[in-house]
Order: C-alpha cells, then structure tokens, then sequence
C-alpha cells in the first residue's frame, strides 16, 4: 500500500515536471521561432540609432538658369529622451553649452515623454564652437547627437515675399505634410511653402550601432538608405528685370508686377519696402520677427499680391470697353469737356479749363474725367460692374503664391450692404468711372488686365513656376492658363490706339516719355489718397504691334502716375526689349479706323 502511494505520488510529480517542461518548450519555441523577428527588432531598437540624412532642398533658379536660393552645410544638436534621461549630466553640460537653463532644456526634450526613441532637436544652425565643444565632451553627453542640415543660402537678396522662406514645421502642418515629423523644415511662404512637395527631396536612414551608452560604434552598411536631393526649380522671373525693378522701388512704398501677356509668365515682381531674406536663413530671432512685425513701413506685406488700391485713371479703358460693348458710344462720339460735369453735385476735370471737344481715342490719350464721367452716368453701376468682372477684378488671379487678395468689386449687391438696400447714390458710377471710390485693385491684376488689353482679349493666369528638373532626368513644367474674354476686336483697337497715344500723343499725359526705338503703348493714373500724398499708377505694354511685356506700376504716396509711375514702367520695359534683342521699329502699322480728331464733323 505504501509503495503504490509512492509510486502514484512520484507519477503525478513525474506528470507535472512533463507538463511544466512542456509549457516552458512551447513558450521557447513562441518566443525564439514563432516571434523572433519581433523581439529582434526590440533588440535592434535598443542597440541600433536610426539617423536621419536630409536631403539637400532644391535649388531655385530664375528662368535662364542662374542660381538665386541656393544650400549651404549647417549643423543641428538633437537628444534622443530615453537615453539622455539616464545620466543626469547631460542636461548640465548642454546648458553649458548652448546656454540655456537647465529646466528649460529638460521641458523641451521631454515635451512627448521620457521613454521616447525619437530624437529632439533643441537648436538649429549651430556654430562651429558649438559644435566643438559638443564633440569634446561627446563621453558626458549620452543621447546627443548632430545632424547637416542644408541652410539656405540668397546668392541675390532680391523678391523674399515671393520666394518665402522655410522654418520647422508646425502641430497645424503635420495635416498637410503627414509624413514629416517635428523638427523637420517646411517652406513657410511663397514658392517655399507652395513647391514643397517638389523642394524637399526624399530623406535617407543611417543605422548606427550603439552601446549601452548610446556611442556609436559602428553602421549597418547594407540597411542604409541614401537621401535623394531635389534638383533646380526655374521661376519664370528674368533676374536682370527683377534686380532693376527693386531698384527702381528703392526708397519707396509699392510694387511693380511685369509678365509675359501671352502666357502669364511673372517676368519680374517687386514689393518695396523688402525684408532681408537671410533673417530666415537660419534660426529666426524673436527680436527680428518684432522687428519686421512692428516696423510701421510693413516690409512683411506682398503689396504686389496684398494691397488694394484704387485703380484711378489706369480703370479708364474699362469704362470706355463698357460705354462701347453696351452700345452707348463708337468711334465717332465726341463729348464736349467744359473743365466740369454737374450730376446732384460739380464733377471737376482734372485740366479745369476743360479739353473742348474730345473723342474716344483722344479721351484716353489725354485722360480726360469729364469723358468718363458721362460714361458712368450712362452706364450705371451694375453695367460697370459686369466689365470689372470680365476684366478679372473683384476676384484673385490664382498666382501660385499663397495669400493673395481679390480687392474690392463695388458691385449693387456691396453697396446695398453697405448703405442699405437702394440707399446709396446713383451717381457713385460716375467717381468708379474714373477708378475711384470704392473699387480697389491689386498691382497684379492690373498687370493681368493690361495684358489682356496689349493681346486683345487674351486672359492669362500668373505664374512664377516655369519647370522643375530633378536629378533623375525627369521633368515638371507648368502649363500656362489662357483664356478669352468676350470683347470685340474692333473696341480693342480704340482703346490700344488711346494708349500708344498717351506716350506718342503730342497731348499725351506721358508723353515725354516716347522712346524712338519701340512703341510703347500706357496708360498714367494718379489715386486719391485719404491718407495722405496721392498714389501713382501706370500700366502699359510694348511693343505696340507684337507685346512682349506688360507691366504695372504703383508707387504710394508719390503724386501723379505720369511722373512717378511711368517713368519706373517705361525703364522697365525698355530694358526688357533690350535684354530679347526686339528690333526697332519705326512706326505702328497704321490703324483702320477713321477719325476726325477735330471732331469737328463728329456728333
């Protein structure tokens, strides 16, 4: 009886040693074949740093080649949390080193926890000290590390608000750029921000061996994968005309916008005051970003995109399109200008004296108000409305650059809001007619809307992208938005014929500025200014028979567009017909239209 219990007991001992040896194999078995890859990649993860390799960001180029942004080496300090957090002095040093307290410095590496893999980068753009110091003390600085980060480099300080700049990416942008982590630089305006996609290249991972220290010892060669830099994207933007036009805009507030009317191409876009682009080079100072943002001259504004101004006297031949469309006047009308027109209250003329008796042609030559302001009357408000619209104003021109403004079309839906339904004065069409009042214009459209007028209806979507060539050979180019505006050939002709005459008229209000090599055809404005001195406005194109160039001008608080404005545009597109090697001419070809400039025979 005793040995059977015996012999029972050491068989369920027997049993249970099977049973728990079994349970252990099968547990070996899961964690060394069945889940091996898993716990391998734990291990990995605890003896393997993967750095990130930054691509070098693309190069930006103007539209003939020559480099404008380009990248230069810079150095960036990140700690790893989980392997700083280990050895208390790390902190220390580092506060040494970039001086910085200490608590701060711990705040912003543990911001997402102290048990994370993932690097912090707590400063940009170090200097060479810096970084020599951070290598001397490597030993007592366990997680740190240092990455080359391209820094851009302005080899011409010249359009900032167009090119934009770059700084690391937001919590708001992680939605728009999923696959970018914080830390990571992202464009932050214009081109930057608006070619991302294209400009930042595709990063490359290093895996570095590492102790139990965090020291590098030695590269898994074989898992590496390169980064792959961008190419060179060219603007439309000609450098010569760019760096002309700032310089006409020095010492003033405005903007200048050139394009090619045949295409939308951007050949030059200013806005003065400009800021420094190598402020945001690197790491951006809060002092400098005060600076910029308190400075009472705005430099940060793209007044060529952003401000709305009235269009004054440049709007004219929108009035003149309309009068002549909606079959009001032809070329044989003739308004008699007493120097005033009287509708509820006295509209003056400019030219108080009055211009006699005037036609279209010579009404915009001669830019006379007393003209326009019978047009006004007669069309009203909604009919002037319809031809701003056709014209492109009132909404944005879709530049492929963010942030732009439409203005303000003073259509009857805005002013029933503004004075109330049916409230407001039937006379306002006559101060719109001439470009005042409430219509406000961006120096971009006006440059659009002349250049609809040098081609004769051809409306064009800006564009400062011309073509992106990446290393690989492949190829991205833009593909130019041309449409036509419904408007007859015959009311172009007028308004085309008004405009050359402005600057080869011998009544021309430019017409000191005739150049004997081109035509060129313009048109002056001078804006009521509330606020102070009146802006300057001049738009115009050349040459006359075969426009390459179609420009904008506004200068604020400068006087009259014929002395301030002009002179900026006709040195522009001068200098532009030089640079294409467009052969002088001699004269126009003659017009078909017959008129009698006395007006004498003309009802």
């Amino acid at each position: 009886m005793v040995n059977y219990n015996l012999t029972n007991r050491l068989n369920i001992l027997l049993g249970i040693s099977v049973i728990l040896f079994l349970i252990l194999w099968l547990r070996l078995f899961q964690l060394q074949i069945l889940e091996s890859s898993v716990y391998q990649e734990k291990s990995e993860a605890n003896s393997i740093r993967v750095v990130e390799e930054i691509p070098g960001r693309g190069l930006i180029c103007d539209r003939h080649g020559r480099v404008i942004v380009e990248n230069r080496p810079s150095y960036s300090l990140s700690v790893i949390p989980l392997e700083a957090s280990r050895n208390p002095n790390t902190f220390i040093e580092l506060a040494r080193i970039v001086n910085r307290p200490v608590s701060e410095i711990e705040e912003q590496v543990f911001q997402h926890g102290r048990q994370s893999y993932q690097p912090v980068k707590l400063a940009r753009d170090i200097d060479f000290e810096l970084l020599a110091a951070g290598k001397a003390r490597a030993l007592d600085l366990a997680g740190v590390s240092y990455r080359f980060e391209p820094k851009r480099f302005y080899a011409y300080s010249v359009a900032p608000h167009t090119l934009g700049y770059i700084a690391e990416i937001s919590e708001s942008e992680k939605k728009r750029f999923p696959h970018k982590k914080a830390g990571d630089i992202v464009g932050k305006s214009g081109v930057e921000k608006k070619y991302e996609d294209m400009l930042s290249g595709q990063k490359g991972y290093r895996y570095m061996i590492v102790n139990a220290l965090g020291q590098i010892t030695g590269e898994l060669t074989d898992k590496c994968i390169p980064a792959q830099n961008s190419g060179k994207m060219y603007l439309t933007i000609d450098l010569d005309l760019q760096l002309l036009a700032e310089e006409l805009l020095e010492e003033k507030r405005g903007a200048i916008v050139a394009l090619d009317p045949h295409n939308g191409e951007i050949l030059a876009i200013a806005s003065s005051p400009k800021y420094d682009p190598e402020i945001f080079a690197g790491v951006l100072r809060s002092d400098d970003w005060k600076m910029l943002q308190d400075d009472p001259e705005v430099p940060l504004l793209h007044r060529a995109t952003q401000s709305g101004y009235p269009a004054a006297s440049t709007f004219k031949m929108v009035t003149m399109t309309a009068a002549i469309e909606e079959g009001l006047v032809d070329e044989n009308y003739v308004e008699n200008c007493q120097g005033s027109y009287y509708f509820g209250r006295t509209y003056h003329c400019f030219k108080r004296d009055g211009h006699g008796r005037i036609n279209p042609v010579d009404a915009i030559e001669q830019s006379c108000d007393v003209f326009f302001y019978r047009l006004g009357h007669m069309l009203g408000v909604k009919k002037l409305a319809k031809y701003m619209r056709i014209y492109g104003f009132g909404s944005k021109t879709g530049i492929d650059i963010q942030n732009e403004v439409k203005g303000n079309l003073p259509d009857e839906a805005y002013l029933d809001k503004r004075y109330g339904e049916g409230q407001w004065s039937k006379g306002l069409a006559i101060n719109f007619a001439i470009g005042q009042g409430e219509l406000l214009v961006t120096p971009l459209q006006l440059a659009r809307y002349c250049g609809i007028l040098a081609t004769k209806g051809k409306s064009c979507t800006p564009h400062v992208f011309k073509e992106m060539r990446h290393p690989d050979g492949t190829k991205i180019n833009y593909t130019s938005k041309v449409t036509s505006v419904d408007i007859q050939l015959s009311t172009f002709d007028i308004l085309r014929e008004g405009m050359l005459k402005v600057i080869e008229g011998e009544n021309g209000t430019a017409w000191w500025l005739k150049d004997e090599r081109w035509h060129i055809a313009g048109k002056t404005g001078t804006a009521q200014n509330p606020h102070g001195e009146d802006h300057a406005l001049f738009i115009g194109f050349a040459p006359f028979d075969d426009p390459v160039i179609a420009v904008a001008v506004v200068v604020e608080n400068a006087g009259f567009g014929s002395t301030h404005a002009a002179p900026i545009a006709v040195k522009l597109m001068t200098r532009y017909l030089e640079i294409c090697e467009i052969p002088e001419l001699t004269k126009p070809e003659e017009t078909t239209l017959k008129m009698d400039r006395s007006g004498d025979e003309l009802q």
